[in-house]
């Protein structure tokens, strides 16, 4: 049977699934029909118990002839063949091989060519008949023989679609195990099989399916985005179907995930590959861990983050000479603000002092004058020590400048 490539109109009636409806009175080719039906089947599975829904199907030509027409109940089981329910809608047929007719009109027209040929004599004649006829049996034969090669691919060609459209079904009900066991029974390469996991993200199953696929599993794992791969990473370990050394992979992933620093420094030898090592110097960048990311560069080198990491180390380091100049600043700044706190308490002590001697009548002056001398004493002294202060931070704010002056 040909699932050809000729489009016919299919009408859906009697119905109020809402995907057939948008389809109604739609040119089709056979294939598609076939392909409506699953996705339709899948997306009722979801939703109804089976038998709960119909369809009339039928097929008109570009006449608008009634070719076929089809009551189908939906939904059906996941694995339901469903080119075999609908082959009715197919209405090529495979050609059928003439016999007689091929060699008598083969036969006739070497009959008329003899009898123009008036020199050919009858004893060659009948040479060239017996040879003609050879000659024709055994074109027929070939033909015969290419027919049935073709009936042949096409059937298998036929047989493929079907096993196809199956998988497809399942596959899209989320039925991967079965998925997997349908796979098998077609003699699917176990490649294909792995595949299929890893493209619904059923990456234990996948493993299991193939122990060699954890690289693959991998490589599937890093394109996800944080949350997906913190998920897959975590049921992976849950399953505990890994070796000690695939056991490290996951848990330097899930530490990258989790910025566990000091996890990655620690490990930085057993990284598996140049993108997880390109994840984790990208992080040591960012982290300022400058050392661990030229460590990790030594393993899986990388010229431009080599250069990253180099010139954020550089930018930093003056950054930080920077900043220390500006803490100085501000450190002077406040230093002098105490100095001229002092002043002010030393001008207002020499006031009293005076208004003392010459105001103060008292028994006491003698005491009162002294204890504020002693007063002017310890607040010059006060004085003497936040000078040096200030002119120390003055010499290292100087020295602080010309190493960001210097600095390359």
């Amino acid at each position: 049977m040909n699932l050809g490539t000729k489009k016919s109109y299919y009408v859906f009636s009697k119905t109020d699934i809402k995907k057939f409806k948008e389809e109604n009175n739609k040119p089709l080719e056979y294939i598609d029909l076939i392909k409506l039906v699953i996705d339709t089947n899948s997306e009722l599975l979801k939703l109804y118990e089976l038998n709960t829904k119909s369809v009339e199907i039928s097929k008109f030509n570009k006449n608008d002839s009634l070719i076929h027409s089809q009551l189908l109940k939906l939904p059906l089981e996941a694995d339901t063949d469903f080119d075999k329910i609908l082959v009715n809608f197919n209405e090529t047929k495979p050609p059928k091989i003439g016999k007689v007719t091929k060699v008598d009109k083969a036969t006739k027209d070497l009959t008329v060519i003899n009898d123009k040929a008036n020199y050919i004599e009858r004893k060659d004649f009948e040479k060239i008949s017996i040879i003609g006829f050879s000659l024709m049996t055994v074109f027929i034969i070939v033909i015969g023989f290419v027919l049935n090669q073709s009936i042949n691919r096409g059937n298998s060609e036929q047989e493929k679609l079907s096993q196809e459209l199956i998988i497809t079904q399942l596959e899209t009900s989320g039925k991967y195990d079965k998925v997997a066991q349908k796979m098998k029974e077609f003699d699917y390469p176990k490649k294909d099989i792995v595949n299929m996991y890893l493209e619904n993200g059923q990456f234990v199953n996948a493993l299991k399916a193939d122990k060699k696929a954890f690289t693959s599993v991998l490589d599937k794992i890093d394109k996800m985005d944080n949350k997906e791969q913190q998920e897959a990473l975590n049921e992976l370990k849950k399953a505990n179907i890994t070796s000690k050394k695939e056991s490290i992979s996951l848990d330097l992933r899930l530490a990258l995930l989790n910025k566990d620093i000091d996890f990655l420094k620690k490990n930085i030898k057993s990284v598996d590959s140049q993108a997880l090592s390109n994840r984790i110097v990208k992080l040591f960048i960012d982290e300022k861990e400058y050392a661990s990311a030229n460590e990790q560069l030594k393993f899986f080198a990388n010229k431009a983050l080599d250069k990253q990491a180099k010139q954020a180390e550089h930018d930093d380091k003056k950054q930080a000479l920077t900043n220390k100049v500006n803490e100085l600043k501000k450190a002077i700044s406040d230093t002098q603000k105490q100095l001229d706190g002092k002043n002010k308490q030393l001008s207002d002590l020499h006031k009293q002092l005076d208004d003392l001697n010459k105001n103060d009548k008292s028994p006491d002056k003698g005491k009162h004058v002294a204890d504020k001398n002693k007063e002017i004493d310890n607040a010059n002294k006060d004085k003497n020590k936040i000078s040096d202060i200030l002119k120390d931070q003055q010499g290292k704010e100087k020295e602080a400048q010309k190493a960001v002056d210097d600095f390359k």
